[in-house]
């Protein structure tokens, strides 16, 4: 794919999938051997791990939307950095529902294969995202 090509894929993955919430169109974006890094503290292995954590965060912040700020492409691999901004509604990573709103950034480098992401590595703002919940 050409970086005009990658920058089309990008755009309409992170629409359908980012704020649409589309989890079912996943395996159109990516491979079956997908490793998705978050945090550099766990890995999720294959689109079903990774859809089911993603449902998790949609059922805890359901208007969750993400707004894309920067993007650009070197060889295989891709760097995107948005602003997710969502209230929760229900627990989340151990943190009880609290009804705050919250706006965090984050940073995803993505490694595609063809035409499909293969891997990439997810670094958000973590300890805003707390603070807001009041989890800090």
């Amino acid at each position: 794919m050409s970086a005009d090509q990658r920058d089309a894929w990008v755009r309409a993955y992170l629409e359908d999938v980012f704020n649409g919430h589309n989890l079912q169109s996943l395996d159109k974006y990516v491979t079956e051997n997908l490793v998705s890094h978050w945090l550099g503290d766990r890995s999720l292995n294959g689109p079903e791990a990774w859809r089911e954590a993603m449902a998790n965060f949609f059922d805890a912040f359901p208007d969750a939307a993400y707004a894309l700020n920067d993007l650009f492409f070197a060889g295989d691999k891709g760097v995107w950095r948005g602003t997710w901004q969502a209230t929760q509604r229900k627990k989340w990573e151990g943190i009880p529902a609290t009804g705050r709103k919250a706006k965090w950034t984050v940073i995803i480098i993505g490694r595609f294969e063809g035409e499909k992401l293969a891997e990439d590595w997810v670094e958000y703002d973590r300890y805003n995202l707390f603070r807001q919940l009041g989890a800090l």
